[in-house]
C-alpha cells in the first residue's frame, strides 16, 4: 500500500522545526515534500500560504498533507482560508500532535470543519476539542508515530481516498 500513496498522492509535509523521526522517516520513504513553517511574522504566515497553494496547485495528482505541531494548525487555516480549486485537490490530511494553543493568532481561522477527510493522532489526549471543530477522526498518537504506524495511517487513509473513488466512479456510470 505504501506505493500506493507514493505513486497515487503528492504528500505535502508541514513541520514546525526538525519534524520528530517518525514523520521524517514518513518523509524520506514517500520522497514527499517537507515545508518548515518559518517563524511567526505575519509575512512568513502568508509566504507559507502561497508555498502550499504553489506545491497542491503544481501537484500532478492529488495531495495529502501531513502535519506536526504547529503544522496542524498551518494545515487547518490554509484549508479554511484558500479558493476552493485548491483546497479540492486535497484528499485528506493526517495531523500528528497539533498544538493545542495557537500562540497569539499565527495560524487564527473560521472554527469550521476542514473541507476534506482528515485523521489527527494525539499522544498527549488533549486535542478532542480541537480535532471535533476540524472534523477530524481522532486516533491514538501515542504509538501511531513510531515505527512504520504512521506509514500504515496513510495506506489507510489513501486505501479509504481509492475506495471512495471508486465508489464514486461506479455511482456516476449508473447514470448514463
Amino acid at each position: 500500500m505504501v506505493a500506493i500513496a507514493a505513486t497515487r498522492y503528492s504528500i505535502l509535509a508541514l513541520s514546525d522545526g526538525t519534524p520528530p523521526p517518525a514523520l521524517r522517516e514518513v518523509v524520506d520513504r514517500l520522497r514527499a515534500t517537507l515545508l518548515p513553517l518559518g517563524d511567526a511574522r505575519e509575512g512568513e504566515r502568508n509566504l507559507l500560504g502561497a508555498k502550499i497553494d504553489r506545491f497542491v496547485g503544481e501537484a500532478d495528482r492529488q495531495v495529502i498533507l501531513l502535519a506536526h505541531g504547529a503544522g496542524c494548525r498551518a494545515a487547518a487555516w490554509w484549508a479554511r482560508l484558500s479558493p476552493s480549486h485548491y483546497v479540492q485537490r486535497v484528499a485528506g490530511a493526517i495531523l500528528v500532535d497539533p498544538v493545542v494553543e495557537d500562540a497569539g493568532t499565527r495560524f487564527a481561522s473560521p472554527a469550521t470543519l476542514l473541507p476534506f477527510r482528515s485523521m489527527t493522532l494525539d499522544s498527549t489526549g488533549r486535542i478532542e476539542a480541537l480535532a471535533r471543530e476540524w472534523g477530524s477522526e481522532v486516533m491514538p498518537g501515542d504509538g501511531a508515530t513510531r515505527g512504520g504506524a504512521l506509514l500504515r495511517l496513510i495506506d489507510r487513509m489513501s486505501g479509504a481516498v481509492v475506495a471512495h473513488d471508486v465508489r464514486t466512479a461506479e455511482k456516476l456510470a449508473t447514470l448514463r
